[in-house]
């Protein structure tokens, strides 16, 4: 009986493969497709896809798109009315999910999707730039078909862009970046980089969001992000490790900056002042600091 592949199975490099490196791209496409990172639109699935994997897929979107919102509870009772999958491939797919880092399960408390707050962003950078400047460190440029994906990845993603798909965009920016991950032919760079991906995506929509009523913005920011992309597929076309590990570094700076701003943008600085009613006789603000207080419910004499 021959052995069952394992599609999580460690990218092999093209030495291993005996030259041509096609089992590896082969095994790198499963992995990408595993969280989701392939080349599909959210919401579409092979036809032969197993009911815990269309159940992943379905709940994975549903976070993505904010649709189940950070920090609420989801039980399988929910996804079986809600999105009418069966009670046993929802719970194992929040355990896949758990795994990615999109839920968190709580003993004796049920699932949760995993939160947006200052603690987690902050952590999320700390781990997102470390692992971009690893994934730079250890890309192999000589990867088959590295530069190819990465002009045709880029050629979608700025046609996404007329279109203001946000929510396609995000995946083809992390797809982007995932198939660098991949050509550092280490299984290990390449997962958790997959992992920090999905959340990047979450982040990214609800930035876009935020970022479309300010249109002049989103149009700059979506410059700087392009230029990235432009020196990123340069370098790769060059070889050049050092400066790639420096151009994701700064690339991943512009992700946090934007998110920052995101966050720290508000209309109140625009709004109007409110008139104070006039008085015939104005009283000083220090004459009404040092005014007594009257409790409550008594009235002066006199």
């Amino acid at each position: 009986m021959g052995q069952r592949k394992n599609p999580r199975a460690t990218p092999r490099s093209p030495e291993a493969e005996g030259g041509d490196g096609a089992d590896m791209l082969r095994s790198g496409e499963a992995l990408l497709a595993y969280f989701g990172l392939s080349g599909q639109a959210a919401g579409e699935a092979p036809r032969d896809t197993s009911y815990t994997e269309a159940a992943v897929r379905i709940i994975r979107d549903r976070i993505l798109d904010l649709t189940l919102a950070p920090g609420s509870r989801i039980d399988d009772r929910l996804m079986m009315d809600r999105f009418r999958m069966g009670r046993t491939p929802a719970r194992e797919a929040f355990n896949r999910l758990s795994a990615e880092g999109l839920i968190v399960i709580q003993r004796n408390r049920g699932a949760f999707v995993r939160p947006i707050d200052i603690a987690h962003v902050r952590q999320f950078f700390d781990a997102y730039i470390a692992s971009e400047r690893v994934v730079g460190y250890f890309c192999r440029f000589d990867d088959p078909g590295l530069e190819g994906d990465l002009h045709a990845i880029q050629a979608g993603y700025l046609e996404t862009y007329e279109s203001r798909n946000f929510l396609r965009m995000a995946q083809l920016n992390a797809r982007f970046h995932a198939r660098l991950a991949l050509a550092t032919r280490n299984e290990y760079v390449a997962e958790n980089a997959f992992r920090l991906y999905n959340h990047s995506r979450r982040l990214t929509y609800f930035v876009a969001m935020m970022e479309k009523t300010f249109i002049p913005e989103l149009h700059e920011t979506q410059d700087l992000i392009n230029a990235d992309h432009d020196d990123i597929l340069e370098t790769v076309r060059r070889g050049g490790g050092e400066i790639l590990v420096e151009i994701l570094t700064r690339h991943a700076g512009l992700f946090h900056n934007r998110v920052m701003r995101a966050i720290s943008k508000t209309r109140g600085e625009g709004a109007p002042v409110p008139v104070p009613p006039a008085y015939e006789e104005p009283i000083a603000a220090a004459k009404v600091s040092a005014l007594p207080r009257r409790r409550a419910g008594r009235r002066d004499s006199g």
